[in-house]
């Protein structure tokens, strides 16, 4: 088991941790809002790392699917098997996290070739630096901002890196909106990276499309990673990704980190109307029309 958050163990640089609203615990890097194991030091790790062929950085905002995305990748560069005696969490490195996935230049430096990279950066604090300059392959996937408001929500309470926020709903949704949430605006980490879309090595997914269209984004996944999807392979992807499969499996449970035990929700597409009442879902859509404007980036809401 990994040891809970706590600020004098994992959060390096204890003045520059803030308390907002309802308890509401970050710090800032570069001007963004970031947990308080996101720390100085390891987020200029994160930015000076040597990447080099091979590497592989999924990318997302917090609550969009990259521990689906990270299975899946792992997956495919194993030929459809997890690896034994590890779990997800070994397999992938977080570098800008003191807390859960520590590791150091020398632990990264002698890892062998693929390193699978995760991250919650917005384009411009990405892993390595400018990622048109790297050799490294990064892959960022998006969901429709009402789910990731809803999950992220539910995610962020109660927990003790976030200084166990207990905000109402509305009060969270406010927030999210005006990008005062831990990894910042929404628009802008998404618009950020949607602009990077057409890079060489850059492949931008959508959630939605995921749910609906899996084996086809499969392959697109596969084919710009560059492994080969036999029909073994893809069967084991498809088994082993699924959402009840991820939840009851210990390898990507994520049952060796305290406070993840309700990490796997719903996984659905369209929980948002649980949650929100007719006059904010006419706010939302009146913000997401402005900011989403001439981007000809759109999401599937149900």
């Amino acid at each position: 088991m990994i040891d809970k958050y706590r600020d004098e163990v994992h959060g390096e640089v204890l003045q520059d941790i803030e308390i907002g609203e309802y308890g509401y615990k970050y710090r800032r890097l570069d001007g963004i809002i970031m947990p308080p194991y996101i720390t100085p030091e390891r987020y200029k790790l994160s930015r000076t790392i040597e990447l080099r062929k091979g590497d592989i950085c999924f990318t997302s905002y917090p609550k969009s699917g990259s521990t689906w995305l990270s299975q899946i990748i792992i997956l495919l560069v194993n030929e459809g098997k997890t690896p034994e005696d590890k779990t997800l969490r070994n397999c992938v490195h977080w570098v800008a996290s003191s807390w859960p996935y520590p590791r150091s230049r020398e632990e990264l430096d002698a890892l062998p070739s693929p390193r699978i990279f995760k991250s919650h950066m917005p384009w411009h604090m990405s892993v390595g630096g400018d990622t048109s300059e790297s050799p490294c392959k990064y892959i960022y996937i998006a969901r429709n901002p009402k789910d990731v408001a809803v999950s992220y929500y539910y995610f962020e309470s109660g927990k003790q890196w976030s200084g166990n926020y207990n905000g109402p709903w509305e009060h969270w949704l406010k927030w999210f909106l005006e990008g005062n949430v831990q990894r910042g605006d929404w628009f802008d980490h998404v618009l950020g990276w949607w602009k990077r879309r057409n890079d060489n090595n850059m492949l931008f997914l959508k959630y939605e499309d995921m749910k609906r269209d899996f084996e086809n984004q499969l392959v697109r996944i596969a084919t710009f990673l560059g492994y080969p999807l036999t029909e073994p392979v893809r069967d084991a992807v498809r088994d082993k990704s699924s959402f009840n499969y991820m939840k009851k499996n210990d390898f990507s449970n994520l049952h060796e980190i305290p406070e993840l035990d309700s990490f796997f929700r719903k996984g659905q597409i369209g929980s948002w109307k649980d949650m929100f009442t007719t006059a904010q879902n006419e706010h939302f859509d009146s913000i997401y029309a402005e900011r989403m404007n001439g981007t000809g980036l759109e999401f599937d809401f149900e």
